[in-house]
């Protein structure tokens, strides 16, 4: 009978996860750069997309892609006062890169069926 060992991870390898991860996203002949969140940027966001009647902001796609889009630097390449101008967006070109978005940031099937309201 053979066993196997497993070895556990250690804190400093679970410490060491805590840099950034970017995906490329390709969409209409562009390619967009997204970054991952942090637990705390995260919950910060769906604190932000939240009313205090428990409804979600209609401009939460366009919230979450503020948060994650950066540019060739790794820059944020928008800021909340896009958030009108990113509503004029092709709705398809916005989905694509919010699915991405959502997908890259750790959000499960439930998260987004919650935060765009089906």
């Amino acid at each position: 009978m053979t066993t196997t060992t497993t070895k556990m991870a250690s804190r400093k390898e679970l410490m060491a996860l805590c840099r950034r991860r970017f995906i490329d996203v390709d969409v209409s002949g562009s390619t967009f750069r997204l970054q991952s969140l942090t637990e705390a940027e995260k919950a910060r966001y769906e604190k932000s997309v939240m009313s205090r009647k428990g409804i979600i902001r209609e401009d939460a796609r366009r919230r979450l892609l503020v948060e994650v889009l950066v540019d060739d630097e790794d820059k944020p390449m928008l800021t909340v006062a896009d958030l009108d101008a990113l509503g004029e967006l092709d709705g398809a070109v916005l989905s694509t890169l919010f699915d991405a978005a959502m997908s890259h940031v750790g959000f499960d099937t439930q998260d987004i069926d919650s935060l765009v309201g089906n």
